[in-house]
């Protein structure tokens, strides 16, 4: 695949992205090139795809993701030079690939309609700053079935206060939505488009299957508030030395428990809810049952249940910390603060609350719950708020 880098983005590009949601870069795939990803992505559709439950070539939407982009041919077009400089130009920011996905749609497939794809409970669309990259490989028209978006209508959601610590969301109104239009795609163009720009996929006629990549890039200032997709060594393997820099997490040992950094901002000193023997409440994390699909990672849901088990407490929200690596898998840690927490009813059964201080005197200033807690109060990351799979209809409530 060619490796020549493309110029950076013109200032009046980055601007045109900004005010339209969207920036179109061409011919970034020769059609030879497009044509020879469109094979291996076919082949890899064939020997093993998402959903499981359905066999190509049955009409339906076929996915190669995640860990897959380690398999031969797929790996370069994640570290494309010109992609990942599209993305990094209108990100303002280093980039972290939160998605690898491929998809396939055979003839029959009824497309997709109007939608944006911010998405609260999920790894791939829980960023305050991330983007799709989408290289058609088979060309995005009437024929195969065009790829339309909705102008300017990333402005339908605003931050509410850009001065606080965890960033909430307006709920867009689809009433709003401008006319959607047709970029034109053909196979190895780039479209690169906002995380809060609605766009549709209506059905083609042809047929022949409809083939491109569309991974998801995050700032690496903005994790995803349900956490990020777990990566193993096999993928970062795969990529170039300079590749690497991308995946943002890489371990051989699965998810097996979460915690919750809970903070009390009632008074000018935030406190901590500790418990002596375990340290931040949680426990054995699991995937939620629906909504998952390929995009894993996210223990929301888990830990949630566990907050009420332990502490009686409903967490309406939770963003992810960081992820620590265990003697038997790894933890997945997010924080939640809160002015008006229950304080006193929380301090029983082995809790109690600590200022910042109070904590490192106790635990050690090496500690990890220490480091926690620095990596939460880290000014220069953008936080978001996560949400459960069972509250994905009311993401913005």
């Amino acid at each position: 695949m060619t490796a020549t880098i493309t110029p950076l983005l013109t200032q009046q590009q980055i601007a045109d992205y900004h005010e339209d949601g969207y920036l179109i870069v061409r011919n970034v795939l020769s059609r030879k090139e497009a044509a020879e990803l469109r094979r291996i992505v076919q082949q890899e559709v064939i020997r093993d795809a998402y959903p499981s439950t359905l066999k190509y070539p049955q009409s339906a939407k076929y996915t190669v993701s995640g860990n897959r982009l380690a398999e031969p041919g797929l790996t370069a077009i994640a570290e494309h030079p010109t992609v990942v400089g599209a993305v990094e130009s209108v990100l303002g920011q280093p980039a972290h690939l939160t998605a690898y996905v491929a998809y396939l749609r055979t003839p029959g497939d009824k497309g997709a309609g109007a939608h944006c794809d911010y998405k609260r409970w999920r790894p791939v669309g829980s960023s305050m700053n991330w983007v799709f990259a989408i290289i058609p490989l088979t060309d995005f028209d009437t024929e195969y079935g065009p790829f339309l978006v909705s102008p300017k209508s990333h402005k339908l959601t605003q931050v509410i206060d850009e001065d606080a610590h965890i960033l909430d969301l307006t709920r867009p109104n689809a009433e709003q939505l401008a006319s959607f239009i047709d970029p034109e795609l053909k196979a190895g163009d780039l479209l690169v488009v906002n995380e809060h720009v609605w766009h549709k996929a209506p059905a083609g006629t042809t047929t022949e299957d409809r083939c491109g990549i569309f991974n998801k890039y995050c700032a690496v200032n903005a994790p995803p508030a349900a956490g990020y997709y777990p990566y193993n060594p096999a993928a970062l393997d795969a990529l170039s030395d300079d590749g690497k820099r991308l995946i943002p997490t890489c371990f051989d040992k699965p998810i097996t428990t979460t915690r919750l950094l809970i903070e009390d901002t009632s008074s000018q000193e935030s406190k901590f809810l500790l418990r002596s023997d375990t340290g931040l409440p949680g426990g054995e994390g699991w995937e939620e049952e629906k909504l998952v699909g390929w995009d894993v990672g996210a223990r929301i849901g888990s830990l949630q249940e566990l907050a009420k088990t332990q502490l009686d407490l409903e967490v309406p929200w939770m963003s992810y910390i960081e992820d620590i690596e265990e003697e038997n898998g790894i933890c997945r840690i997010y924080g939640f603060s809160h002015e008006n927490l229950d304080v006193d009813g929380l301090a029983n059964n082995g809790y109690d609350w600590f200022t910042e201080s109070e904590m490192r005197q106790r635990l050690g200033e090496t500690d990890a719950i220490c480091h926690t807690a620095d990596i939460w109060h880290q000014a220069d990351l953008i936080r978001g708020k996560g949400k459960a799979c069972h509250q994905s209809r009311q993401q913005f409530e």
